[in-house]
């Protein structure tokens, strides 16, 4: 069955809708457009849709990448154009294609990394050459222990092997907001979230605060963006 391979905007005004609203979101839209989707056998049926990395709530993102699978073959941008005519404001399909099956687990297994921006609030009196010397402190680090909780319990790990990059983008001292930008792992070989990386700079930077994140794209496990010869959806 051809598949559809889809690249969407998750805007400002729908960040606070998480991964499971996001889906229906997707399933009402799927519907509304009338597209010929493919549905999983059993006794509940579902919409054939695989997102590839679930986005945190909070989170906008630049480039989400989305698989749905059709019963009949379909032009990709007609495709695209009848679920953006559905999709609420705040989604929107900007890129599209078709791929195969076997291009689909490749993908599936390709993609562990995300690149982020995160605008963070900063005390006064920083100044951009502090955020970049705490960002070269963190980074000469061997080992970055990191504590999370999940269900009342604590575990504890090393982000390090997690946290491919991270820069200074921009500063504005006017109103001490700097943009960070991060390379992090992502998928089931480990991740790591953008608010646990300023956490961590913190050490070094203590009152730098994330306020606003978007994940920017997909890479794969050499860093590099979704290599796919994609249409632009107008």
């Amino acid at each position: 069955m051809p598949k559809l391979f889809l690249l969407f905007e998750k805007g400002e005004s729908v960040r606070w809708l998480g991964h499971l609203d996001i889906l229906r979101t997707f399933e009402r839209a799927i519907r509304r457009a009338q597209l010929p989707i493919a549905f999983t056998a059993g006794f509940n049926p579902r919409e054939r849709l695989t997102f590839i990395s679930a986005l945190s709530t909070g989170i906008t993102g630049d480039h989400e990448p989305l698989i749905i699978e059709l019963n009949e073959d379909l032009p990709c941008i007609e495709s695209a154009n009848r679920l953006n005519a559905t999709l609420p404001p705040g989604f929107r399909i900007k890129q599209c294609g078709i791929i195969t099956d076997e291009v689909s687990k490749t993908l599936l297994k390709s993609i562990t990394q995300a690149l982020y921006a995160t605008i963070c609030s900063c005390p006064i009196g920083t100044d951009s050459v502090m955020i970049e010397n705490a960002i070269e402190n963190l980074l000469a680090l061997p080992s970055l222990p990191l504590e999370r909780q999940r269900e009342g319990r604590s575990r504890q790990l090393d982000a390090r092997p997690f946290l491919y990059s991270l820069s200074l983008e921009e500063f504005a001292a006017d109103t001490n907001r700097a943009v960070i930008t991060m390379t992090v792992g992502q998928g089931e070989s480990g991740n790591l979230k953008s608010v646990e990386v300023i956490t961590l700079l913190s050490q070094f930077l203590p009152g730098i605060k994330p306020r606003k994140t978007v994940r920017r794209m997909m890479l794969d496990s050499s860093g590099q963006p979704i290599s796919l010869s994609l249409e632009l959806v107008n």
